[in-house]
């Protein structure tokens, strides 16, 4: 597939509600190759975190103490991702996550496309016990790092993503959709949609 542009994102959260945002990282995709990932700690409300958070993926209030809140980090990340594509591993969170968090803050809803490498992987790959992000990786043989950091599994989303397509070998996102039968989600200013199977019916959520 030729022009395989993309951002691959993840989220941590510091707790159990999706308004945490405790970590993001980002792999920024061009022509198949990653040519830049980077990651920025994000100030939750109250620098508050769950124990069962920490124990996942290790960052601790100290480590956000003086970090930007929300709204000011994702004027950064913003430019990164409007209308662009975006891929998320399980994006049934981090997508959620995005938009709880843009309504709990007031932020108004960007426009892009994404994909969940998760279910791509699930149609592409056959026979994976599991389809998390290092147990795809290692059935794909790709390096990767510390799960539950957002650069890393930035990073490993992107390599999965990059090599499910190979694997597909389709010639466009739209072909990858029309051959497994999904529509790819997408932030409009007005609205949010889900990656869904072209058997779902969904409501969108507006932003206001």
């Amino acid at each position: 597939m030729e022009s395989l542009n993309f951002v691959a994102v993840d989220l941590e959260t510091a707790t159990s509600n999706r308004n945490s945002i405790c970590e993001i990282g980002i792999a920024v995709v061009k022509d198949s190759e990653i040519v830049e990932s980077k990651s920025w700690f994000v100030k939750p409300e109250g620098n508050k975190y769950d124990n069962f958070n920490m124990f996942i993926h290790h960052i601790t209030p100290e480590m956000t103490e003086n970090a930007s809140s929300f709204p000011a980090v994702w004027k950064e990340v913003e430019a990164y991702l409007t209308d662009g594509v975006v891929v998320a591993h399980n994006s049934s969170f981090d997508m959620y996550v995005l938009r709880e968090t843009f309504l709990a803050n007031n932020v108004e809803f960007p426009n892009f496309k994404h994909f969940c490498s998760y279910r791509i992987a699930k149609y592409i790959l056959k026979g994976c016990n599991s389809y998390s992000l290092p147990n795809v990786c290692e059935a794909l043989s790709i390096p990767f790092g510390t799960h539950h950091r957002a650069e890393g599994d930035a990073i490993g989303c992107a390599n999965v993503f990059i090599k499910c397509l190979e694997l597909a070998e389709v010639d466009s996102l739209e072909e990858l959709q029309s051959r497994y039968g999904f529509t790819c989600g997408e932030f409009t200013i007005n609205s949010f949609k889900p990656q869904l199977s072209v058997r779902t019916r969904y409501r969108g959520v507006l932003s206001s």
